[in-house]
């Protein structure tokens, strides 16, 4: 004689797959900080090789190491909230309570804004 699961039970299949959705959720959480780290790393590198390696390598190698990684880290941003987006849209109903995806956007287009400017102020100051 089979019997119905309980909900509330935590032994039970539907209280595992509630869990699940939930480390779901924290994970996309997790990976969208990873990118944006990413990000700033790249971004810091990028200003860092141009600020401080003036003599130790030809101009336009510092210049191309710097812009490379300078576009790469605007690309993290968009694509951190892009993943955040498109993953959190897939997901149903949890009950950890998410970021907003107005937060994680403005967050990440505000990061690529800066980015940009990075990128303006090296090829601006840079002649």
């Amino acid at each position: 004689m089979a019997t119905e699961p309980d909900d509330d039970d935590p032994g039970t299949d539907g209280a595992h797959a509630e869990y699940a959705l939930d480390r779901t959720v924290l994970a996309n959480e997790r990976t969208y900080t990873a990118w944006i780290r990413t990000g700033l790393t790249a971004l810091a590198a990028g200003v860092a090789i141009e600020r401080f390696m003036a003599d130790v390598m030809p101009r336009w190698g510092i210049r191309t190491i710097a812009v490379v990684l300078i576009v790469f880290s605007g690309v993290a941003f968009y694509v951190a909230a892009w993943r955040y987006t498109h993953l959190g849209l897939k997901l149903g109903r949890a009950d950890v309570k998410r970021v907003p995806r107005l937060v994680t956007s403005g967050a990440s287009l505000i990061l690529v804004a800066c980015a940009v400017i990075a990128l303006a102020g090296l090829w601006l100051a840079g002649g």
